[in-house]
């Protein structure tokens, strides 16, 4: 076999050349080598999951380094004009092998881009290390749900034309579609107004129904915007903001949608107060004014005219419902009654209807404390209808009270019966006046054991009957003054059992007084404490005492 041989081979020179090809060789793959661990040494690189999305489609971000790092070392909110943003996850870790010392430290985001086109994600730097940039196709997603298909508000206002002082209610209801599990960062932005006053007129109510066959999350609650001024102001309805986690049932994938409603305008208009106008300043658009009379045992009164007695107790209930006002708006109504009667008042009550409506209810109880008629004054509230824009007046007419005085006594006195007892006279001839006045005790003597025979068969009768009666209004009062809530039950329990025992006069006065602080607990305009301890310790002591106590007045005879 022949060996090509060249000439050269043994030359000095050649042998120096190749020396220095060698040499060469060394020095390119010693560099090669050294460039190799300097990008090994420091490594810091991004990558994506896809980089062909569809819009709101969720695909991670993953950045790493092989040096010791610290979580907010990177700084992802430059991506938030591009991108919705999760919550980074960052881990980092120390690895030792044969010796040699390696950090890794990783930082993972999810992403999910707003906008159709190319988006970029910019590059990140740590510790002088640069990460490439890297470009991101987003298409549009033909099958993302719109936000109606996902939330929705209904507003309802109930007047765009208002007057000074005047309401209006704003119902707002908020209409979750999709699972609220798979909403992130939910807010609701409340109505706003300029130039109004706003307030909510209920608690927000959540709850669950079924809509057109989807079963949904509703929140309902109303506002009040009441007027101030002459103007002309826009109301905006509430607005919802949030994320909601949406899969794709086609490409398996997950979106991010964001949601935003699109607030609806109202434009209110509220007209000057008219320069005409008498009295207390009411506006409505609807006013009633009614009332009911009843008497001690919660019966109707109807008519102009009542006839009474002196103590015995009737009831005033007047209802105003108004429209477009706040409990505060309402006028206080104050009545002049003449000095013969005592009254008590009870707090007024506050009520708001479902349809806003606002109704006051007072109630008085009324006591008359002289016999003769007592005029009850009517009552007259002033009002501007706001929707015939006219000034009206609603009328409740008052009563007559035909008053006589209560004069039944506690317990009847027995009428004197003449006795027909025959008396045998012996006439003594000249006797002087000695017979005549001895005949005169004679028939007094006689009359009197009659009558004492006849006071005590009665007496006895009466006493019997008495203590059963007693026995049962007793019980009656006991039940009234547990109640503590009805004083109008306590003082007829207490009148009722007065007329079956014997008081003395400290006694009655005693009685009068506990049960005037009574009264005077129950229809303060001032919550106060009802105490029923001393008036039922009072009772009891009576009763037990009346075994002891004649229930019949005593015989006064005539003096000789």
């Amino acid at each position: 076999m022949n060996v090509l041989h060249s000439p050269f081979a043994n030359s000095p020179r050649f042998a120096y050349i190749s020396r220095l090809g060698r040499l060469a060789l060394f020095l390119a793959i010693a560099a090669l080598s050294l460039n190799s661990f300097s990008v090994q040494a420091a490594s810091f690189y991004a990558s994506v999951s896809k980089n062909k999305v569809v819009k709101n489609e969720v695909f991670q971000l993953r950045v790493v380094s092989d040096q010791k790092a610290s979580s907010d070392d990177i700084d992802f909110t430059v991506l938030s004009s591009d991108f919705l943003l999760g919550r980074p996850s960052f881990g980092s870790s120390i690895n030792i092998i044969n010796g040699t010392r390696t950090n890794k430290s990783e930082w993972i985001i999810s992403l999910a881009a707003t906008h159709i086109g190319i988006v970029t994600i910019p590059s990140f730097e740590l510790n002088g290390q640069k990460t490439q940039p890297i470009a991101i196709q987003v298409a549009q997603d033909e099958q993302a749900p719109e936000v109606n298909d996902l939330v929705e508000v209904q507003t309802q206002l109930s007047a765009t034309e208002l007057y000074p002082n005047e309401s209006a209610l704003l119902k707002a209801r908020l209409i979750i579609k999709a699972d609220p599990r798979r909403l992130q960062n939910p807010t609701v932005a409340p109505p706003a107004v300029e130039g109004l006053e706003l307030n909510a007129a209920s608690e927000a109510n959540q709850y669950q129904t079924v809509l057109d066959g989807v079963e949904v999350t509703v929140v309902d609650q109303d506002f009040r915007i009441t007027a101030k001024e002459a103007g002309t102001y826009q109301l905006n309805e509430p607005v919802f903001k949030g994320t909601i986690v949406y899969g794709s049932n086609y490409s398996g994938g997950t979106r991010l949608v964001p949601i935003e409603t699109k607030a609806k305008t109202y434009s209110i208009t509220v007209n000057p107060k008219p320069s005409n106008y008498q009295g207390i300043w009411l506006p409505t658009s609807k006013l009633s004014l009614t009332q009911k009379w009843t008497d001690s045992q919660g019966n109707a009164i109807s008519g102009d005219s009542y006839k009474t007695q002196v103590g015995e107790s009737i009831t005033r209930e007047v209802n105003l419902q108004v429209a477009g006002l706040t409990q505060e708006q309402l006028p206080n109504i104050k009545l002049s009654y003449p000095t013969s009667l005592s009254i008590y008042d009870e707090k007024p009550q506050f009520t708001t209807l479902d349809n806003g409506d606002v109704v006051m209810t007072m109630k008085q109880v009324l006591i008359p404390r002289q016999s003769g008629d007592i005029a009850l004054p009517e009552i007259t509230v002033d009002w501007w209808n706001t929707t015939a824009k006219q000034q009206q007046a609603s009328k409740v007419s008052g009563l007559t009270l035909n008053v006589k005085q209560n004069d039944t006594p506690l317990v009847a006195a027995p009428t004197p019966v003449q006795p027909t007892t025959k008396v045998e006279t012996v006439t003594v001839q000249d006797a002087g006046f000695w017979p005549y006045l001895t005949a005169l005790f004679a028939v007094l003597w006689v009359i009197t054991g009659v009558l004492a025979w006849r006071f005590k068969s009665s007496a006895s009768d009466q006493s019997t009957a008495t203590e059963t009666t007693s026995s049962s209004e007793h019980q009656a009062v006991k039940n009234a003054l547990s109640g503590k809530v009805d004083g109008i039950a306590m003082s007829a329990a207490i009148k009722a059992w007065l007329n079956t025992v014997v008081l003395e006069e400290q006694e009655q006065v005693a009685i009068n007084k506990a049960l005037n602080d009574i009264n005077q607990a129950l229809y303060s305009s001032t919550p106060q404490e009802i105490k029923t301890d001393e008036l039922e310790k009072l009772v009891e002591r009576i009763q037990k005492q009346q075994a002891k106590r004649s229930k019949v007045k005593p015989v006064t005879l005539a003096k000789l």
